[in-house]
């Protein structure tokens, strides 16, 4: 076939420039994968290159096998043994030749440890000692981890520094006595070896000729040494990326690359892929209004001659719970018009934000699956919470006690545990009753613990008994110890959970505790699902990078989530705006963004303006009316006066949980509602946001 027939201008000038550095700049949806494909093809077809000459890297096997498998398609060659990998492949390919150069214990029989090995080195190297912190192996293997792929990693606290160094020191001379390599140090390594090593890195100069690099946006320090050691001699280096996309400055990516790369090499030929193949005009037209705020970037315009166009729509409701209402109604309205659930994607800036529309979803049969993650009660943070307030009601509840008796670390190890157990079964009573029998003082503070909880229970609010729980257990300190952020945000997301339960449930906190508990145990799970299966995705952007949907939701599009409330630089916005970008940019056909005025979050209400992006991209003037159906009736904002909710005598109502009523009393800010069977009558609050009015 011929290489070039099916490629636009663009494409064909970036295929072409064969000789010296070469950066594209490819929008989204531009077709960067055809562009790296078919280039490479023709310098194999039409230039002559020997395949073994060419080095072409990228981020994830995935893409490694997609670029094979394209041009095997195109040429009728075997690529098995081609130099088309990730970074970390193409390093250990290097590794298994060169690795004695490091010295030491190094050879070319070398293991690689995975994330699982990897942890257990950590765990051998602190098996000895002891921090006041209780800083768990997981973290200290992040620590390890950034230190190798971040400039300058630093820790804020000094004494978490200095333990840090000391065990860095140690963990690496565990692995090199052991010819063991992580996952980092595949680069790293390399990256040592040819600085120190010249000849070694002029074979492999002359060896590749010509070197091509995908997603270069995303590579760090090191993945940037590295090509630019390679490509110094020939220069034949050919980059594509989109700085736009770049959202992995977490990992240690930098942006910055881009720029550095024209001034490592000054003679940089600069191409931009501009034409997108993915999205209608309407929602590039938003992506471009967007990024176009981001500084020090190079512009670029993205555009496609697609000619029907669907206008994006920005609805902005009263609460949280008309939010995911809205999401709903409109799904089952396009499923009406022929979509199926695989063709909907909702992204969401933070992960608690997925638990509003798993509520929701399980109550209205919807299938979903919660995209590269876990459902938000699945999570082990959640779980263990659940387990806390469990044990705390029933004290007798086994599994819950044997899942948090030593969650955070309390010194209770696995020999105690079988002595409390053989007492337990011989005695025919619970765990939890055995510790009387056994002389062990970290148990006897444990079961204190519990004890002193449960009187507490009914004495005070049930957000209040939470805060308590967090506190007299430490589980609270023992994330934040660990900088566990995400986890942190999800156990103070379930104080939402528990305030929604005082209007579900009557009776005390401990009757409320054991239905909700209930509840919770009777969910659906959810299955982790394959790309192709009928189900709506939930996914943060992270998770979105690299796919499409034909009917995209960018939910919670408020200020303090979106952009995050951990914004605090310039630099932070401009990636959350490019974060924000993705997001746009996932959409084929239709594009909705939502936002509230109030939002329960953490156990109370909270009342953020929309995000600076929905101004950016022209949409505050154009609010969508603010009606959501519900079966077959409208539901419409309540009429406020002066923020005070009005209802009056026979107003039909919808609540999030009891469903349709009738309002029959009045009595200042409280409303007597008669619902369905097998509620009843029920006296609520008037200005919940569980409680909207309808009309038909």
């Amino acid at each position: 076939m011929n290489l070039l027939e099916d490629l636009n201008e663009r494409q064909k000038e970036a295929v072409l420039a064969t000789e010296g550095p070469v950066m594209v700049m490819a929008g989204a949806g531009s077709g960067k994968t055809r562009v790296l494909t078919r280039r490479i093809a023709y310098l194999i077809k039409e230039i002559g290159i020997n395949p073994f000459n060419i080095l072409a890297v990228t981020f994830t096997n995935k893409a490694a096998l997609e670029m094979k498998e394209r041009i095997t398609n195109l040429l009728g060659i075997d690529t098995k043994f081609m130099w088309v990998s990730t970074f970390h492949s193409f390093c250990a390919r290097f590794l298994r030749v060169e690795a004695k150069h490091i010295g030491g214990m190094y050879t070319a029989n070398f293991q690689i440890l995975d994330d699982e090995d990897s942890l257990k080195a950590v765990k051998n190297v602190l098996k000895n000692k002891s921090y006041k912190d209780d800083i768990k192996p997981q973290v200290f293997k992040t620590w390890i981890s950034n230190s190798k792929n971040m400039p300058d990693f630093q820790l804020a606290d000094p004494y978490k520094m200095q333990i840090f160094t000391e065990v860095y020191k140690e963990y690496n001379e565990y692995l090199a006595n052991n010819n063991a390599f992580d996952f980092d140090d595949l680069i790293l390594k390399t990256v040592e070896i040819f600085k120190k090593e010249r000849d070694i890195l002029y074979k492999y100069q002359d060896k590749f000729n010509y070197i091509l690099v995908d997603e270069f946006q995303d590579t760090n320090k090191v993945q940037f040494e590295l090509i630019c050691l390679l490509a110094a001699k020939h220069q034949n280096i050919f980059v594509v990326g989109d700085e736009d996309q770049s959202i992995y400055s977490f990992r240690g990516a930098l942006v910055t690359n881009v720029k550095r790369f024209r001034e490592v090499f000054p003679f940089t030929k600069l191409i931009l892929l501009e034409e997108n193949y993915r999205s209608s005009k309407a929602i590039l037209d938003l992506a471009n209004k967007v990024i176009k705020n981001n500084t020090d970037r190079v512009e670029k315009n993205l555009y496609t001659s697609k000619i029907d166009s669907i206008k994006p729509y920005y609805y902005e409701t009263s609460t949280s719970y008309e939010e995911t209402l809205f999401v709903l109604n409109k799904i089952k309205e396009l499923l009406d018009k022929g979509y199926s659930y695989k063709d909907f994607a909702i992204m969401y800036r933070a992960n608690y934000i997925s638990r509003n529309f798993e509520d929701v979803f399980i109550k209205n049969q919807i299938p979903y699956v919660i995209y590269g993650g876990f459902s938000f009660f699945a999570r082990k943070e959640i779980k263990d919470m659940i387990a806390y307030l469990r044990l705390i009601l029933n004290n007798d509840d086994n599994l819950s006690f044997l899942r948090i008796v030593n969650e955070p670390k309390r010194k209770i190890g696995g020999t105690t545990l079988e002595k409390l157990d053989k007492l337990a079964s011989l005695n025919k009573i619970s765990l939890f009753k055995a510790i009387d029998l056994i002389a062990n003082n970290n148990l006897t503070k444990f079961k204190e613990m519990i004890l002193d909880l449960k009187t507490k229970v009914d004495e005070i609010s049930i957000c209040d008994f939470y805060d308590l729980v967090l506190e007299k257990t430490m589980y609270l300190d023992y994330l934040k110890a660990n900088d566990e952020e995400d986890r942190i945000e999800n156990v103070n997301e379930f104080k939402s959970v528990l305030d929604e339960a005082k209007d579900t449930y009557e009776g005390n906190n401990s009757n409320i505790l054991a239905n909700l508990l209930l509840d919770l145990s009777l969910r659906t799970n959810t299955d982790d699902k394959s790309d192709n299966d009928e189900v709506v995705k939930l996914m943060s952007f992270h998770q979105a990078k690299g796919l499409e949907f034909k009917v995209v939701f960018m939910v919670a599009m408020e200020e303090g989530i979106f952009p995050s409330g951990n914004t605090f630089s310039p630099s932070d916005l401009e990636e959350e705006r490019r974060i924000c970008y993705v997001g746009i940019t996932r959409a084929e056909e239709r594009l909705y963004l939502t936002s509230c005025k109030n939002r329960l979050m953490y156990g109370h209400y909270e009342s953020n303006p929309p995000s600076r992006f929905i101004r950016e991209m022209g949409l505050l003037g154009n609010i969508k009316k603010k009606v959501i159906s519900v079966n077959t009736k409208e539901i419409v904002e309540k009429e406020q006066v002066d923020n005070k909710v009005i209802f009056k005598l026979g107003d039909k109502i919808n609540h999030k949980i009891f469903g349709d009523g009738v309002v029959v009393s009045v009595d200042g800010n409280y409303i007597k509602i008669a619902f369905k069977v097998p509620y009843g009558i029920k006296t609520l609050l008037a200005s919940h946001p569980s409680i909207i009015k309808i009309t038909k």
